[in-house]
């Protein structure tokens, strides 16, 4: 008989422990693995040590998997979504990810083990490193801090409108969560530009908009001059006490309704250019 106990102290940090905490949920996957129609039985078949990480014997199928703690990195490395057939990782933030990639959410499959079979697998929930600088947040964490912020009429507007834009992946729309220990946000681009996020929603119910990235110097165009004069002109943006266009400003709304159409205004703008 097994005695003691064992887990994780805290949520996982790095691809490594993503790795270790799939191993200790094994005898578990399968509730995962259905939800994705690939049946129960899940065997490991090989650690490659090379892109894709592992090879998974699912059902009797051959699974290509790559573990990441978030799924945004797998982008964030350059991996070909062609050359693998799932993602392993704590959290799931990359919303505009190819839909032929399968994603398992440890994260999930840690609080359904404790809810059904009572087993605590991590001690606390929560990183070791309390600083968020580095650490992405989840878009269940964002929603969350949404609905909190605003009146339940501006969170059901702007709830329905992100709703709309995971949906729009397939006609090139990419979102990713923000970082570090401000108030979280959500950005939003087209694929045609690669991983630049023009378009923020913040938690607090703002939204906004950066022509170029100010976190360099000298700062950077994100866009096409053209391409952010047009955005910059329909929004009817402030100028700079010298009259040009600022490197970045709040979109203007005198409420949500208003602030969703000018948020779908420019969107259809970055998809058309």
């Amino acid at each position: 008989m097994l005695k003691g106990k064992f887990g994780f102290c805290y949520e996982p940090g790095s691809e490594a422990e993503v790795q270790l905490l799939f191993g200790a949920l094994m005898p578990y996957m399968g509730e995962l693995l259905e939800e994705q129609g690939l049946g129960s039985d899940c065997y490991v078949d090989e650690f490659t040590g090379a892109f894709p990480d592992c090879i998974l014997q699912v059902g009797g199928r051959r699974v290509a998997v790559e573990f990441e703690l978030y799924s945004s990195h797998f982008r964030d490395h350059g991996h070909d979504p062609e050359k693998c057939d799932a993602i392993v990782c704590w959290k799931h933030d990359w919303y505009s990810c190819p839909q032929r990639l399968k994603i398992f959410e440890l994260h999930k499959l840690v609080s359904l083990v404790e809810e059904k079979y009572g087993i605590k697998v991590i001690l606390q929930k929560r990183p070791k490193y309390l600083n968020r600088e580095g650490v992405r947040w989840s878009i269940d964490e964002f929603m969350s801090k949404l609905k909190e912020n605003l009146l339940n009429e501006d969170y059901i507007q702007l709830k329905n409108f992100i709703d709309e834009l995971i949906d729009m992946r397939d006609k090139g729309v990419e979102l990713q969560t923000g970082r570090g220990d401000k108030i979280p946000t959500l950005g939003i681009g087209s694929k045609r530009f690669g991983a630049v996020f023009p378009l923020w929603i913040g938690a607090n119910g703002k939204a906004g908009i950066a022509y170029y990235n100010v976190n360099v110097k000298p700062p950077e165009p994100l866009l096409p001059a053209d391409l952010a004069e047009k955005i910059w002109k329909m929004l009817g943006a402030p100028k700079t006490k010298g009259g040009e266009m600022k490197k970045w400003h709040y979109i203007e709304a005198s409420n949500s309704t208003e602030l969703v159409k000018k948020l779908k205004k420019t969107i259809n703008i970055l998809l058309e250019a």
